[in-house]
């Protein structure tokens, strides 16, 4: 049986098993699924929208939890109405199910949207979905089951690089190719000729609020010499930093860390880490000391403290910028899922539902960024191929 979810109120209620739910051996038990980061983000950016979280309930226990909202887009009179995962920015697993109950929550899920869809004319809009996810899989698995009534469209959205970790730095090192180390020690051998004194620092409860600001202001500066407009330049963003942030640290799960060069910041990294995985949430470094490799003396910081920590990954998240394919060769793929009612139309409201989330997008930054941003990825997808990778789901 369903319950959906649609109150503030019950969704506060849901808090304690909700991380329970979570802790329980499972594949997904990512941190963007923690109700500590969904609550956070759905009081930054719910505004607008409808929650419609998804509780899966036998004989009155509950055995899964789908966060969902509901979101419409407009652009002039034409509109679409959508069901998304909530606080789904790098990552989006989906569900909360137990390995011995996925089965069952997806049954129910599928189930749920062939009454819904076919009522309200909903698409279903499932964001950066990792393609090895478990629920996924799961998902795949059933989907033709549901097929006469349901279509069931993925396709790949991003790359995701990530690292698994060995045992020790030393191990870690050398796989790095000679050429990687070579760099490596150049860069460090050149901060110590012109008697740079370079220190790494995490950030404290005591100085959280200042590490943020700093961090905030050179992504900044990072951004406008690019000429795209900073995520972190809107006020909401920052402020669901600094209440996700304040969140985290108490938790434990908070890893701010700054590199500083004779006292000044030249480095900062806003990442977070969960059941043994490290994630590489925000990178912000200042362009004058790039011909020290600062950012990957940094990642050298964060690597060699990850895995004193004993953690099995790194995770760069979504983006193939680069600089994540100096440290690995491997990317997880991150799916668009979209699920509309089967009808003599399914395929051309597919076709209405990406031209105009395509659109909406390109209002939302505008012509240029949007070419930019376009032309950059392009740039970035050649420069990685070369290097050659292999991806994962």
């Amino acid at each position: 049986m369903i319950r959906v979810i649609t109150e503030p109120g019950e969704f506060e209620s849901l808090s304690g098993i909700w991380n329970s739910l979570l802790q329980r051996d499972g594949h997904d038990n990512s941190i963007y699924l923690t109700y500590e980061w969904i609550s956070t983000w759905w009081r930054h950016f719910g505004e607008g929208k409808k929650l419609n979280i998804l509780v899966v309930e036998n004989e009155q226990q509950i055995i899964g939890i789908i966060p969902l909202m509901k979101v419409e887009y407009r652009i002039g009179p034409f509109r679409l109405r959508t069901l998304e995962g909530i606080g789904s920015i790098s990552n989006n697993y989906m569900g909360l199910a137990s390995p011995q109950n996925e089965g069952e929550v997806v049954a129910a899920f599928f189930s749920y949207l062939q009454e819904d869809l076919g009522k309200s004319r909903l698409v279903v809009k499932l964001d950066y979905v990792p393609g090895d996810s478990s629920f996924l899989a799961t998902m795949r698995k059933q989907a033709f089951l549901f097929s006469k009534r349901l279509v069931f469209q993925e396709r790949v959205a991003a790359l995701a690089p990530y690292l698994s970790l060995r045992g020790t730095w030393d191990e870690q090192y050398r796989l790095l190719s000679r050429n990687r180390r070579t760099a490596i020690k150049r860069a460090l051998r050149s901060l110590g000729k012109d008697s740079r004194v370079v220190e790494f620092h995490e950030c404290t409860v005591h100085n959280l609020d200042d590490v943020l600001t700093k961090l905030f202001d050179l992504h900044q500066r990072r951004w406008q010499s690019t000429g795209y407009n900073a995520l972190l330049s809107d006020l909401r963003v920052k402020e669901f930093y600094r209440d996700i942030a304040a969140c985290f640290v108490h938790k434990g799960w908070l890893r701010l860390s700054c590199l500083t060069v004779d006292g000044e910041l030249v480095s900062a990294v806003f990442g977070y880490t969960y059941r043994r995985r490290f994630y590489g949430d925000t990178i912000a470094r200042d362009l004058q000391y790039s011909r020290y490799s600062i950012g990957h003396i940094h990642i050298m910081h964060l690597l060699k403290g990850a895995i004193a920590e004993n953690m099995r990954e790194f995770d760069f998240l979504r983006g193939v910028e680069p600089y994540k394919f100096y440290w690995t060769r491997i990317a997880r793929r991150n799916m668009e899922v979209i699920i509309v009612k089967k009808s003599i139309c399914s395929g051309l409201r597919l076709k209405y539902a990406h031209t105009l989330l395509r659109i909406y997008w390109i209002r939302q930054n505008g012509l240029r960024q949007s070419c930019s941003m376009y032309l950059t990825k392009r740039r970035y997808s050649r420069e990685t191929n070369k290097m050659g990778f292999q991806t994962i789901g």
